[in-house]
């Protein structure tokens, strides 16, 4: 008997440590259990995406490289306007731009993924390496990219 509650206890505190446990965050605090699972769905997708598309200029760790590629960790650029970072996505980027202070002006190409991707991609970068974006919706994307400046 002894052992048979040891091992229900090793497999209660391994689901739990597996499911998160009560490590929520603020925004997943506010958001519906619905929209929790979405989160954390898109962040998974998203930093496979991520690590498909963009890793090589911004780095893992979202620092950037050197003065080429700017950062996403921290980035105000990115943050001041998720709409915008929306479209560089999709479209890529060709003029130059400041992040936290710093000029850069490499070219950024568009990527060829689906807004339910850029959605993904933009919930991971913008929680990720202490950024703070929350769930960026699919329904937000596809306004965002159709409202697009050319």
């Amino acid at each position: 008997m002894n052992k048979l509650k040891r091992a229900l206890f090793v497999v209660i505190a391994v689901v739990t440590l597996a499911c998160g446990g009560a490590s929520e965050t603020k925004e997943e605090s506010t958001l519906s259990s619905r929209d929790q699972i979405r989160l954390k769905q898109y962040q998974i997708q998203g930093a496979k995406i991520y690590a498909t598309y963009c890793t090589n200029c911004h780095q893992q760790d979202g620092k950037g490289l050197a003065s080429l590629y700017p950062p996403l960790a921290g980035s105000d650029y990115l943050l001041e306007n998720l709409p915008r970072a929306a479209c560089i996505i999709k479209n890529g980027q060709s003029k130059e731009i400041v992040v936290n202070g710093v000029t850069y002006n490499q070219m950024m190409p568009g990527n060829p993924i689906t807004n339910l991707e850029i959605a993904e991609v933009l919930t991971f970068i913008s929680n990720a390496w202490g950024n703070e974006g929350g769930l960026i919706g699919v329904r937000d994307v596809e306004k965002w990219v159709t409202e697009c400046e050319e």
